[in-house]
């Protein structure tokens, strides 16, 4: 089992690691941490569509996915945004006053 994994799971680390340079975060705290390793694990699986598919063709199917999620993050990012601005502007008026 360790032999499976060290091919399937080892070989993403070793390249982040050892051909990127990445060897320590530049970041502390768990939350920021994890943020940053879900950036680099984006950056690997961009890198290794790219050497699969050829750019071209990921540019393709990046144009032609219909993704669920679009809408909705869209739809929460306004939602959220909306709020901290009407929260901003009660602020403000109440100082005001």
């Amino acid at each position: 089992m360790y032999r499976k994994r060290q091919e399937i799971n080892e070989h993403i680390f070793g390249t982040i690691k050892r051909q990127w340079g990445y060897n320590h975060t530049n970041l502390t705290g768990l939350e920021k941490v994890n943020g940053e390793h879900s950036l680099i694990m984006l950056v690997y699986n961009i890198k290794r569509a790219m050497n699969i598919l050829g750019v071209q063709e990921l540019i393709a199917k990046l144009k032609n996915w219909k993704s669920p999620y679009k809408a909705k993050m869209c739809f929460v990012f306004k939602v959220t945004y909306f709020k901290h601005y009407i929260a901003t502007l009660e602020t403000r008026l109440s100082i005001a006053a």
